[in-house]
């Protein structure tokens, strides 16, 4: 047992180099670590943060990191060697930091305000190093690099802020977690869950659980599994079984023969979601192809691995252009793995996924390749996989080296909400047939640029982007069409009215279609809904033009009840949800006489003994009577009350009553939601009436209150043929009256 190390000093502080790191490794514990210089993740980790231009190292002693704690209870503290519970800690900076800095700040506090600011603007993270000789990488939390949008590319991977103690100088650090694979308490399984958890952000960091932890309950409750330590290796089955422990829901998918582009495309939807993707499959490791080699420089066989496997891949070998022979790359399997995939980049060129990979570090690179060029050994024949994820590493020049490993998919599953229970493959499959009959009807060319994007989100955020989105009113296509008229203009402001009024589940699949990176609509499908459910909750068009021009193409297509239902696809929910009939009752009544409105207030004669008190001369004309509204009302045709009041219901009807005691509008509505109301009056002169819509308590908020009353007025004019109305409109306290 090596002797613990009690440092002098609380951390120590140099300048960024790889030497300086694996030294500062070594001053951790006082002992040896083997092999630091010939890691791989120490490799990746040295070549990223040069990348992000480190200039200064920290040493933190003596810190506890909950993960390893729990870790340590769980196993490390009955062995016999162990060197305690205590790890260090490395933080990064792209600033110049030294001792005095750091003294600085904490002697002055407060007052090192802009020291603190300055120190934070140049964190790039920081790496535990647990008192283990070999996996001794911790959680580590290194800067994201950007994200990037165009039109030839795009780029994003997931992160989250992680606040960071210092001594109580507080940093903080856009990343997601990341910690080399502990071969006892966690297999490779388990640190890609561990490290999705990390990336889901509806999970408190602070409540995720240790490797240790994550793997005891991976393997409890599943038959032939024990609650043992080391753990060798997880199954894909005990990798539901912990997701289930989380309280997570989860998407899975078997990729016995997975299709590229969806596979992409299901990467892209949910890293643009939020959402990691646990990826298992087999590795295989590129292996040298050396032409000869000398018989003691082989096994005892006189055979060495690499001739092997150069002597099994010569029947693949190819004919170049020359007429010579080469040989394609040969990649031997060394078994089974699991990976997070934490973000994608796909531009003209090459597609590529992030991963965080135990093996190799935090945001690292692997590439969509085709697996024709290469020549898979030793492992068992890949099931009709036509493809495979190529683990690249970064090159001294700032490139990219070839492939040095391949991993073929075998199962992939999407932890999650709860309430997201659809999977996103019947998202897929509805949005190409959407986009497949949009074709047939217009035809292939003028649509090849209609693109779409999946996305999975919260109805309140989708409120918030579609309340702040303004349509194009000018057009952007020439002459062939004419701008936006305000017709068109109010029609559309009414279906977004409509929208954000709407009720609808919390978690939504927004389908997004393009056109040259412009939205055109926009289809939202409930995610919370079951695959032989009525998904798609609604439609909206984000384009006054096209967007609705490509809307009313489909509203002209088929009759959903003659489209075939289908199981994998929600086509005949969208069509049925964008068929839905608009000309109702109800739109009729909101479009003539406003929509409904609550009453602001009563009045004390209105209210009596907890009841509201009705007007008793109140009048309810469902369909006109055939009488006479003067004859109706005597008191208001001789003189003695001064005004008649009058309401649309909400069902319609038509509401008059004689105004007496100061019982307004509320004692005729019942104090319900009612539509535009108010007044009819006598002039000392003349045989019409006056008729106008000054109720304070229903109709003072409405934009159009002259385009309601008109309307209004035509209704008292079929009710009461025999009597002649005048408008009243009241503007500024001015009386203007209009026949």
């Amino acid at each position: 047992m090596a002797a613990f190390f009690m440092p002098m000093t609380p951390y120590l502080v140099s300048q960024f180099a790889k030497p300086t790191i694996t030294n500062l490794v070594r001053e951790c514990f006082g002992y040896d670590f083997p092999d630091i210089f010939s890691k791989d993740q120490v490799d990746y980790l040295f070549t990223y943060l040069t990348c992000l231009k480190a200039k200064t190292v920290l040493l933190e002693f003596n810190y506890v990191d909950k993960d390893y704690l729990e870790d340590f209870s769980r196993y490390y503290v009955k062995r016999f060697g162990n060197d305690g519970h205590k790890c260090a800690r490395l933080h990064f900076f792209s600033s110049e930091v030294d001792h005095r800095t750091i003294t600085s700040i904490l002697k002055r506090g407060k007052a090192a305000q802009r020291e603190i600011n300055a120190l934070n603007k140049g964190y790039l993270g920081f790496m535990v190093i647990k008192p283990l000789p070999r996996t001794f990488i911790g959680k580590t939390c290194l800067k994201v690099m950007p994200d990037e949008r165009s039109e030839s590319k795009r780029k994003r991977r997931l992160a989250r802020e992680y606040n960071v103690d210092l001594f109580g100088i507080t940093l903080k650090v856009e990343s997601i977690a990341f910690q080399e694979q502990d071969k006892v308490v966690a297999a490779c399984a388990t640190t890609a869950i561990w490290a999705s958890l990390h990336a889901l952000k509806l999970r408190s960091t602070r409540s995720i659980h240790s490797c240790s932890e994550i793997t005891i309950n991976a393997i409890n409750h599943v038959e032939d599994s024990s609650n043992s330590f080391p753990s060798q290796q997880l199954s894909n089955k005990q990798i539901l079984r912990s997701l289930d422990v989380e309280g997570l829901r989860y998407h899975a998918k078997s990729m016995e023969a997975p299709d590229k582009d969806y596979f992409l495309q299901s990467v892209i939807a949910h890293i643009d979601s939020s959402l990691p993707m646990i990826l298992t499959g087999d590795v295989f490791s590129h292996v040298p192809t050396i032409p000869t080699l000398a018989a003691n420089d082989a096994g005892s066989d006189g055979v060495s691995d690499a001739s092997e496997a150069a002597s099994e891949s010569s029947a693949e070998d190819v004919t170049d252009s020359s007429g010579g022979q080469t040989a394609k790359p040969v990649f031997k399997a060394r078994g089974g793995h699991a990976i997070c995939v934490v973000g994608y980049k796909v531009d003209q060129d090459e597609e590529v996924l992030y991963v965080h990979d135990d093996r190799l570090g935090p945001y690292a690179r692997a590439k969509l390749i085709g697996i024709d060029g290469y020549n898979l050994v030793d492992g068992a024949a890949p099931r009709d996989i036509k493809w495979a994820l190529g683990l690249q590493r970064m090159n001294e020049t700032g490139g990219w080296d070839e492939p040095h490993e391949l991993i073929t998919p075998d199962f992939s599953v999407v932890p999650c909400d709860r309430k997201a229970r659809l999977p996103f493959i019947y998202v897929y499959e509805t949005c190409n047939v959407i986009v497949k009959e949009l074709k047939s009807m217009a035809g292939d060319e003028p649509l090849d640029l209609l693109k779409y994007d999946i996305e999975l989100r919260e109805i309140s955020d989708i409120r918030r982007e579609v309340l702040a989105h303004k349509p194009d009113t000018k057009t952007l296509y020439g002459e062939e069409f004419p701008d936006a008229s305000p017709e068109e203009i109010e029609a559309w402001q009414a279906k977004k009215v409509e929208f954000l009024t709407t009720s609808y589940a919390r978690l939504q699949w927004v389908v997004s279609f393009n056109w040259e990176g412009m939205p055109l609509f926009k289809v939202l499908i409930d995610a919370s809904e079951i695959p032989q459910g009525n998904a798609v909750s609604a439609i909206l068009a984000y384009d006054i033009f096209l967007g609705e021009a490509l809307l009313d193409l489909i509203r002209q297509s088929a009759d959903p009840d003659e489209v075939e239902v289908n199981s994998g696809h929600f086509y005949q929910s969208f069509l049925r949800r964008l068929k839905t009939n608009k000309s109702s009752r109800t739109s009729y009544l909101d479009e003539k006489y406003g929509t409904p409105r609550a009453p602001k207030n009563l009045r004390e004669s209105e209210f009596e003994g907890g009841n509201i008190v009705l007007n008793k001369t109140l009048q309810i004309l469902y369909e006109p009577r055939g009488e006479k509204l003067l004859d109706m009302f005597q008191k208001f045709a001789n003189g003695s009350v001064q005004n008649l009041i009058w309401a649309i219901s909400l069902e319609g009807d038509l509401l008059i009553a004689e105004e007496y005691d100061g019982r307004g509008h509320p004692s005729i509505t019942g104090f319900k939601p009612a539509r535009i109301a108010g007044e009819i009056r006598r002039p000392k002169k003349g045989k019409w009436l006056l008729i106008n819509v000054e109720s304070g308590r229903y109709s003072r908020d409405y934009i159009n209150r002259d385009e309601l009353l008109l309307n209004a007025k035509t209704r008292f004019e079929r009710y009461f043929p025999e009597q002649k109305f005048r408008v009243q409109i009241v503007k500024d306290e001015r009386v203007a009256l209009t026949v």
